[in-house]
């Protein structure tokens, strides 16, 4: 296969202008999980973009999540997979008189277009869609087949997400996927994020008695919330570290290569410090050893307690029931699985057996090797396209579900940067940013085209 990179650069500004708009069409629908009507029209915009631009596509109703779309715009033998998601508003996303515009009128303001999800992930998304239509419009076959699978969570963990991929796993085969979450720093250099945590997330309950009665009884009858706490402390010690025999198994110990990525990555400890109104860390981490415990420890946050009696009052009773929530962060190497076994293990050896665990939500962790032929790849066109040297992020804080397609290299690229308020008031791209976006992964194509002949 032949084919001619300038042409497709060029038809991405010969055409910017009509890529923009269809971007602030996508953001102008209100993909709001609990409104379902807007998901369903976010999923068919996206698909005809796709068929707009000569693929095809499919929105397919599934188990626990909004629809998927699934999609594919043919070209060379090599096969690119494209991952991103439609849904907005991870995060709290603030007032909305915040805004310096309407969050969903995506309106552009000094070079910039704001919109709620326009960073996470509308931006990302359409730049791969954009990025194959280029080709096309150029009067060319893409040099590779772009394949696209694009979700519409109802839940942060996807928890329908497996079954469909493997459900759809011959329409979903790759050599390499390109994922959605990252972003530019504010250097404009593009951070390749190459993992994302796994999740374990429990519900601990107890009953003690049959119901609730007067705190006379205490001298005589078991408390639920204070069984509780006590199972509490047999996971976790008061300086919030995992006292669960096994609970690291796997973790890798990192190579001199992870450790200098992990060393060149920037951390802000003012910024958490105050944010969270405290003078130190948990262990004294300076900035290096930040960067890499917020990546590479695996975590176990009790996230809420509940038992007895919290009205603004003086009450008298014992709680019978209590429960709480057990948040566990997985880094590559640990399997949820066997995380869960030791906990219920630890438990019993400690006396516990009658805590009831229950999984709400799992995942596993996932990491890209950054010495794989396809991290350099993404690396080099980056440099050529963005002029900056890019950061490679071995390992990432953030939870996903790379899990599901482990077994091809996954890098993470986007369009916005650190700065873009992702999830908050004034959530923003910058055109140019984007207008990069499109570039890079059109570079990307064509090394991954060349690396065929």
């Amino acid at each position: 296969m032949s084919f001619d990179v300038e042409a497709a650069l060029a038809a991405v500004d010969e055409h910017f202008d009509d890529f923009v708009t269809e971007l602030q069409e996508l953001c102008r629908i209100r993909s709001r999980r609990h409104e379902p009507d807007q998901m369903v029209a976010t999923a068919e915009f996206i698909a005809r973009s796709l068929e707009r631009w000569g693929g095809s596509a499919s929105v397919v109703p599934w188990e626990q999540s909004h629809p998927y779309v699934i999609g594919e715009l043919a070209g060379g033998a090599r096969r690119l997979l494209h991952f991103n998601h439609y849904d907005v508003e991870v995060e709290p996303t603030g007032d909305e008189d915040q805004w310096i515009v309407p969050p969903y009128a995506a309106e552009i303001v000094d070079g910039r277009l704001y919109a709620r999800g326009v960073g996470d992930d509308k931006g990302a998304l359409m730049s791969r869609i954009h990025a194959a239509a280029a080709w096309r419009l150029s009067g060319q076959e893409p040099p590779v087949t772009s394949r696209y699978l694009i979700e519409g969570k109802q839940w942060l963990h996807s928890p329908g997400l497996g079954s469909f991929v493997e459900a759809h796993r011959e329409q979903l085969d790759a050599d390499v996927a390109l994922w959605e979450n990252s972003w530019l720093d504010n250097d404009g250099r593009l951070l390749l994020k190459l993992s994302e945590k796994g999740v374990l997330y429990l519900r601990l309950s107890v009953a003690t008695i049959s119901r609730e009665l007067t705190s006379q009884n205490t001298a005589l009858l078991p408390s639920a919330t204070a069984r509780l706490v006590s199972a509490l402390s047999a996971l976790v010690d008061a300086n919030g570290d995992c006292r669960v025999p096994g609970f690291a198994d796997g973790v890798e110990e990192p190579t001199p290569r992870i450790r200098e990525l992990l060393e060149a990555l920037p951390f802000d400890i003012d910024f958490l410090l105050g944010r969270a109104g405290v003078t130190r860390f948990r262990h004294d981490e300076d900035a290096v050893a930040a960067a890499a415990a917020i990546r590479m420890r695996p975590t176990l946050t009790i996230t809420s307690i509940e038992g007895g009696d919290t009205s603004d009052d003086v009450t008298l009773g014992i709680p019978a029931r209590a429960a709480a929530k057990v948040e566990i962060r997985l880094v590559a190497g640990q399997d949820p699985d066997a995380v869960l076994s030791a906990i219920e293990k630890h438990l019993v050896a400690e006396g516990f057996g009658d805590v009831t665990v229950d999984v709400m939500a799992v995942s596993r962790p996932n990491r890209t090797d950054p010495d794989d032929p396809f991290v350099d790849l993404v690396g080099r066109t980056a440099r050529e396209i963005y002029g900056t040297e890019p950061v490679i992020e071995p390992y990432t804080q953030w939870i996903g579900n790379q899990g599901v397609l482990a077994g091809i290299p996954i890098v993470g690229v986007g369009v916005s940067r650190a700065d873009s308020g992702i999830d908050g008031p004034n959530e923003n791209i910058r055109l140019d940013d984007y207008r990069d976006g499109i570039r890079h992964v059109i570079a990307v194509m064509a090394e991954l085209a060349k690396e065929e002949r």
